[in-house]
């Protein structure tokens, strides 16, 4: 009996706490635009691996200065559209991130899908 609780918290543990990384690639839901999330010498960055828009640049970063902070991840988004970057918080619930990008007293919420 102790052997089968010690197995379920570890399994529900990794569960809960394996979903704090959020490397992969990541579906925009706009102009079929796929990011990929990598950590190199813990530094979280997002760049563009594909994308239908032609403007796109394949390579470029969009995703920067990524940190856990509690629950989220807090960092900065590149909004091309406005060729700025912006806060964001990032919040991972299972294969979907929500980042909330917040613009000075406005906010935007958008989600990206795990592929």
């Amino acid at each position: 009996m102790k052997y089968t609780i010690l197995i379920a918290f570890s399994i529900l543990s990794h569960c809960v706490f394996g979903q704090s990384n959020l490397t992969g690639t990541w579906d925009t839901g706009e102009d079929n635009t796929i990011i990929e999330i990598t950590e190199i010498d813990g530094k979280t960055t997002g760049k563009i691996k594909s994308s239908d828009n032609p403007k796109a640049k394949i390579g470029n970063v969009i995703l920067k200065e990524v940190n856990k902070n509690g629950r989220i991840w807090v960092g900065k988004i590149y909004a091309a559209k406005r060729q700025e970057w912006y806060d964001a918080e990032i919040t991972q619930k299972g294969d979907v991130l929500e980042i909330e990008i917040n613009v000075g007293f406005f906010s935007k919420t958008v989600e990206w899908k795990k592929t």
